[in-house]
């Protein structure tokens, strides 16, 4: 099974990669695989599309072991293990009102006054679909193009998240920030 991955793979390098990965990390797949789906086959299924996709950018992916794979990795199944469970997915961009852009100094503000153990624990705190891409975006650092490709989105999609993920953000830590 893993032969097929690395035969997708030129670098060495990067199959040594890979199957880091997929040794520290397969079994965790699953798991949020069937966390989502409760279907042995589906989950099976969804962890080999994963796989693919991390054998297809290897070269772009985290070491095995860090805090940013292992994000990666369990984001990528589950959005891949819900994207699976839908016929049909079809996202409803909410405009986005030019007027009212979310500025960075309430951000530097409260980091500052807070430090950025908080402003992880406000993000964990957010709905599933703010708290992936701002993850993504604020802890990891991710550019827009990467987390496109990660999450398997469009980038006014995942703009349009950023964008309402950071107001409803900064709401919570205008409301800390004011106790």
């Amino acid at each position: 099974m893993i032969g097929f991955f690395l035969a997708l793979i030129d670098e060495p390098s990067d199959r040594e990669k890979f199957n880091e990965l997929y040794n520290t990390y397969n079994q965790l797949m699953f798991k949020v695989a069937m966390s989502i789906m409760h279907n042995e086959a589906l989950a099976q299924e969804t962890v080999q599309d994963c796989l693919l996709k991390i054998a297809m950018t290897i070269a772009d992916l985290p070491a095995a072991g860090t805090k940013r794979a292992k994000a990666f990795i369990v984001i990528m199944v589950r959005n891949k293990a819900r994207d699976n469970l839908k016929a049909e997915h079809i996202d409803i961009i909410e405009p986005i009102d030019e007027s009212e852009i979310i500025s960075n100094d309430i951000v530097s503000e409260i980091l500052s006054d807070m430090g950025y153990k908080h402003i992880v624990e406000e993000i964990l705190k957010l709905d599933i679909i703010y708290r992936d891409i701002l993850s993504l975006r604020i802890i990891y650092e991710y550019s827009i193009e990467e987390i496109c490709s990660l999450l398997d989105i469009s980038e006014n999609t995942a703009k349009s998240r950023i964008y309402r993920g950071r107001k409803i953000l900064k709401k919570c830590l205008e409301g800390i920030h004011n106790e």
